[in-house]
């Protein structure tokens, strides 16, 4: 007789049970953040990379060697923007995903400002 008083399954139990048990962290340093000294958050400045859009809250770590592939904050010309670092042959190139701006050859790494690590993208309602 206890069952059939038993409340029936609610959405977001499975999520509670989880915290309950301590298997989700909620602790949103230790989530993002893995070098605290060289991690900040900025905004983003542009548009050029798939999926980020101009004011997502971008989450940049310094300490992180650029690699091909990444998403990197750079100073082209004394502005900030987000480009893919990309190995072309023997060099590295800065490029946007959607190709406003003229792929830079990369010298030195005077241009770098950190890696991209994580983006936040405010829903809209």
């Amino acid at each position: 007789m206890g069952d059939a008083l038993a409340r029936p399954d609610q959405p977001g139990d499975d999520f509670t049970q989880a915290l309950a048990d301590g298997y989700l962290n909620t602790d949103l340093n230790a989530r993002f953040i893995r070098n605290k000294p060289t991690t900040f958050l900025c905004p983003a400045p542009d548009d050029g990379i798939e999926g980020i859009f101009p004011g997502d809250t971008l989450i940049v770590d310094r300490s992180l060697k650029p690699q091909p592939g990444k998403v990197i904050l750079a100073d082209i010309d004394g502005e900030y923007c987000l480009r893919r670092l990309v190995q072309d042959r023997n060099r590295l190139l800065l490029v946007d995903d959607k190709g406003y701006a003229v792929p830079r050859v990369v010298m030195n790494a005077d241009y770098y400002h950190g890696t991209v690590t994580f983006n936040i993208h405010a829903q809209s309602w």
